[in-house]
């Protein structure tokens, strides 16, 4: 266990951390304003940043996003890849796509994005793969599912990024209701399922990051 555990991320090491990020530019600083006015739930900017340095790593060709939101995390994704990558991206809602195909399209990005409209346990099925990054950041009593659904479609060494995995603190916590049961469930799925290899990170809310064995 760690030495002083109760001193980890704490609320004066979280704004400490949150001073080591780097700034964003125009359009992402927009997209986070944009967020933050209309209710929409984005990935962390401390996750934005550890996904960029997990695609610069991995440099993945064909990469699946299960819940595109405003496309924060596509232009994030997106950056990092080479030219000839692919995401593909999956949003429920038509007018949140149209918002995430416009702030998209002004980023120019030099990979192609392929959009796709509609519930994501029923996306999945129609996508061919193979992929070699995943990014799930969806329904939380849906994360299992997905990762069922995915798996198939993942060759060895595919990395699978899951965002919210603390859900504000409240896995660890005697607190009981489907989104938090489910991702306390599935928390321990990825930890224990001998087809990955996983470790769970307090950044963010919660950031899992496996690969398949």
């Amino acid at each position: 266990m760690k030495s002083r555990i109760d001193q980890v991320i704490k609320r004066v090491q979280a704004e400490y951390l949150d001073t080591l990020l780097p700034s964003r530019d125009p359009l992402l600083a927009g997209m986070e304003a944009f967020a933050a006015a209309h209710g929409h739930p984005i990935a962390d900017p401390e996750v934005g940043q550890l996904m960029r340095v997990l695609v610069r790593a991995k440099q993945p060709k064909h990469l699946i996003e299960v819940g595109t939101n405003i496309g924060y995390s596509v232009i994030v994704l997106g950056r990092e890849c080479p030219a000839d990558a692919v995401i593909e991206t999956i949003e429920l809602d038509r007018v949140i796509l149209a918002n995430a195909q416009r702030f998209v399209g002004e980023a120019h990005l030099t990979c192609e994005v392929k959009f796709h409209q509609g519930a994501a346990l029923e996306v999945l099925p129609t996508l061919a793969g193979p992929f070699d990054f995943v990014f799930i950041d969806c329904v939380k009593t849906e994360y299992e599912q997905y990762l069922d659904q995915l798996l198939p479609k993942l060759a060895p060494g595919a990395m699978i990024v899951c965002d919210n995995l603390l859900w504000g603190g409240k896995v660890a916590e005697d607190v009981h209701d489907p989104s938090t049961d489910a991702l306390r469930a599935f928390n321990e799925r990825i930890a224990s399922d001998p087809r990955l290899t996983t470790i769970v990170l307090a950044a963010g809310d919660g950031v899992g990051i496996s690969i398949v064995n």
